[in-house]
């Protein structure tokens, strides 16, 4: 009986003691985590849409990174054959280029939505 006292004793004394230690994890965890965005995709219903995309938007989300990153911007639409409409029309088209020429590419990408657009009007 004494022995099984001093077992358990013994048992709560290290818990109490494990208990009691403090741990200092902060030198272990990377707290600079640099978020990278690489590409961006719209893909729209209607010509309303891709003639309200904000610009500025656009150009924020790749503000993080570094200027001779490669970043991708792609734009598609996909309508459905209407009661006024005869045909269906789905596009896409994508720039490339490094994240110090955004506006080059937005320039690209208005040029490129330009084009869906006077297509879906020609239908």
């Amino acid at each position: 009986m004494k022995k099984l006292a001093t077992l358990v004793f013994l048992f709560f004394v290290s818990i109490g003691i494990a208990q009691n230690r403090d741990i200092s994890i902060n030198e272990s965890i990377n707290t600079n985590t640099a978020v990278k965005v690489t590409s961006m995709s719209y893909k729209v219903d209607s010509v309303k849409e891709l003639e309200n995309i904000d610009w500025n938007e656009v150009k924020t989300i790749f503000e993080t990174n570094k200027a001779d990153e490669v970043i991708k911007l792609s734009f598609g639409i996909d309508l459905k054959k209407s009661e006024n409409k005869k045909v269906s029309i789905a596009g896409k088209f994508s720039v490339e280029g490094k994240s110090e020429n955004i506006d080059d590419l937005i320039n690209k990408s208005k040029k490129g939505i330009n084009g869906l657009i006077k297509i879906y009007k020609q239908y």
